[in-house]
């Protein structure tokens, strides 16, 4: 048990670029700060430099260019496995990436891996060319701020931030960041036309976690989105087709909280603006809109609009022996 630890120790310390307390490594690990030490005076003893500090901006850190002593993985071989092919190739890692795997597969005889292939970006997406994530990376690692120029909606607007860290989803890559005193926000990178570094030193926010930040802001964004409520009732059986239609946690909860009764679900859903609306719900077979009337009027006009499109004509149908 204790030499897993001492392991996970290991891998902890040398994803970080920035020092991290023994509070919080003896918290990740369900240990006690002391033995946190103990670990750390036998790690040493293995030959592994570590060094702490006390104070202000302090903690835990490993020294120099560090290898494993299970696989010879270097930092960057270990951030390369750690982030995955999608973002290992944006981050200039590619070759790190490659490197770690046939180390890893040499220590482990493993084979398995060779069968797998992880393509991230979203199928016929135009791929974004986000070109400065390496300043940002680079932000990251040596703990300073930036001062970007940022388009949105045509504009452009100088900013100046503290990264929090990168989030690559369907093959975009978006930064969160907050300004000096303010709050965290996020920003896609192929939106920020430069970047340049700034400041000597700066820090997160002591209770920030990036995963909890980007699951929290993406309901935030999809709730922002959808102004308009909207009463549904459909079958049961079409509840996935709903969700294929109207993706997201928000109506993943409406329907959690919908009446169910003998098969037929009534649900209230937030949804974007009546366009969008009702191109997503003529997607979903076998829906009936309770109200507002004016989102059945304009479902009932769509629909009968492409059925009339879609006409097939007298003459073909008996043609065709129909």
């Amino acid at each position: 048990m204790k030499s897993a630890r001492l392991v996970s120790e290991i891998v902890l310390l040398a994803a970080r670029t920035r020092p991290i307390t023994a509070a919080d490594l003896a918290r990740r690990l369900e240990v006690t700060e002391r033995t946190v030490y103990r670990d750390l005076t036998d790690l040493s003893l293995m030959g592994v430099r570590v060094l702490t500090q006390s104070g202000p901006g302090g903690g835990i850190r490993l020294i120099g260019d560090w290898t494993s002593p299970l696989t010879g993985l270097t930092r960057d071989e270990v951030d390369s496995v750690l982030v995955g092919s999608p973002a290992a190739g944006d981050l200039g890692l590619s070759a790190e990436l490659a490197s770690a795997r046939e180390k890893i597969v040499a220590e482990t005889a493993s084979a398995f891996s060779r069968h797998i292939l992880v393509d991230g970006p979203d199928w016929f997406m135009a791929r974004e060319d986000p070109h400065a994530l390496s300043t940002i990376v680079t932000a990251l690692r040596t703990a300073r701020g930036l001062r970007i120029v940022y388009e949105r909606k045509g504009e452009t607007r100088p900013r100046t931030l503290i990264p929090l860290g990168l989030v690559i989803k369907a093959g975009r890559w978006y930064l969160a960041a907050q300004p000096p005193g303010g709050r965290p926000r996020t920003y896609r990178v192929a939106r920020i036309l430069s970047a340049v570094p700034r400041y000597l030193r700066v820090g997160a926010p002591v209770r920030f976690r990036l995963g909890e930040y980007w699951e929290t802001s993406q309901e935030e964004f999809d709730r922002s989105m959808r102004t308009l409520d909207v009463r549904l009732r459909l079958p049961l059986a079409r509840t996935d087709d709903l969700l294929r239609a109207v993706p997201g946690r928000v109506t993943e909860a409406a329907l959690a909280h919908a009446s169910v009764s003998v098969g037929i679900v009534e649900v209230d859903l937030p949804m974007e603006p009546a366009e969008v609306a009702v191109s997503q719900l003529i997607t979903v077979p076998d829906l009936t809109v309770v109200s507002p009337m004016h989102i059945r009027r304009d479902l009932h006009d769509r629909a009968v609009a492409a059925a009339e499109s879609n006409r097939w004509p007298v003459r073909d149908l008996r043609s065709s022996g129909c």
